[in-house]
């Protein structure tokens, strides 16, 4: 009977910690704008959420992307190199991975769409 109790918390145990890394990673958070200002200088990669404004410039084929990003009272430079989700555009809700340099400009590593809880449809009509 021992045995049987044994074998039960070392699945129990198994389990536990596979769900609890598994959520770790989509626990992390992010700061605003604000927030990153506020941290200076940041000396670790962090995530920064913020509206992208209407200022986006593309080179080398549309794959170097330079944006600013803000929140209700601060904006941060953004530069980034790779693929941009799909609904990427001024207005839009970005969170950017990356680490800010000394220029006190963003290098993002990723760029992330926030997407809204709702989307709007429109009724379909035959």
């Amino acid at each position: 009977m021992i045995r049987w109790g044994a074998v039960v918390v070392i699945v129990a145990a198994c389990v536990g910690y596979l769900v609890y890394s598994a959520s770790g990673s989509s626990s992390e958070y992010y700061l605003t704008v604000s927030e990153l200002r506020a941290r200076q200088p940041a000396s670790q990669d962090v995530r920064v959420a913020g509206v992208v404004q209407n200022d986006v410039q593309r080179s080398e084929g549309g794959l170097h992307i330079q944006f600013t990003e803000k929140d209700g009272t601060a904006s941060v430079p953004v530069d980034y190199r790779g693929t941009l989700p799909d609904i990427f555009k001024p207005g839009i809700t970005v969170v950017a991975e990356g680490r800010l340099g000394a220029d006190g400009v963003f290098h993002a590593r990723a760029v992330l769409a926030k997407c809204p809880s709702r989307f709007s449809t429109t009724p379909y009509v035959q």
